[in-house]
């Protein structure tokens, strides 16, 4: 699979909405690759509470500062 090539408008993902906030749930996603995610903007559920500082920059140095997305044509 072909990984999105950005490294602008990086985000930190919930992997899981109940998964809790360690870096084991995140991933790193530019702004359009979460907005096409299906719990993005989902009034079904309560939001998870916000990553720490500290794990936002895990997620990011582990992902070498791109996005993790891996979907096929997710915004193209």
């Amino acid at each position: 699979m072909t990984r999105c090539k950005a490294t602008r408008n990086l985000e930190v993902h919930h992997i899981r909405v109940d998964g809790g906030n360690g870096k084991e749930n995140a991933r790193v996603l530019c702004q359009p690759c979460h907005e096409n995610t299906s719990s993005y903007g989902s009034t079904g559920h309560k939001s998870p509470p916000p990553f720490s500082e500290t794990t936002k920059a895990e997620a990011l140095r582990h992902s070498g500062n791109r996005c993790e997305c891996e979907k096929q044509n997710c915004h193209s």
